[in-house]
């Protein structure tokens, strides 16, 4: 790592989340980002701080990006925004110290931010197809036995 500090990070990103929750324990997050900075720093450290959890952002060895994945409890994992604030050694100095004093996390000011939309989890249909095919299955039968009771009167 070089020790620079990024100047206007451009920031092009990618996000991925689980939406199928019918064979998962846990929903995963992911994001996949390139961040170009004006001064020209290169090889940054990079911390997330996701709802006060603090992960590493583990840098990519064949291309220059970035990637920041955690999972939630499927129970947990609440439809709507997640908020990632992405700093730097510095940032992520300020933020230890803040959280060590009791501070708000929320008053550092992070190198930049992404924001993840899921959509939410999909637990499988209200009604199993299974329960519709028997259904219907037991309607016909009824319509044919009662039209069959109809004709024999």
């Amino acid at each position: 790592c070089s020790g620079e500090s990024c100047e206007k990070p451009e920031v092009t990103h990618k996000l991925y989340t689980t939406t199928d929750g019918l064979i998962v324990a846990n929903i995963a997050f992911i994001a996949e980002f390139d961040v170009k900075c004006r001064n020209g720093a290169k090889d940054l450290a990079l911390y997330a701080d996701v709802n006060g959890k603090v992960l590493p952002a583990v840098r990519s060895l064949d291309t220059s990006g970035y990637q920041v994945s955690w999972t939630e409890e499927l129970s947990k994992a609440a439809s709507g925004e997640y908020v990632i604030r992405i700093y730097d050694d510095e940032g992520y100095t300020a933020l230890r110290k803040a959280q060590r004093t009791g501070e708000d996390a929320k008053s550092v000011t992070p190198l930049f931010t992404l924001n993840v939309h899921h959509p939410g989890t999909y637990h499988g249909a209200w009604v199993q197809s299974e329960f519709v095919a028997v259904l219907v299955a037991v309607l016909l039968w009824y319509f044919a036995y009662s039209s069959k009771m109809k004709l024999q009167a």
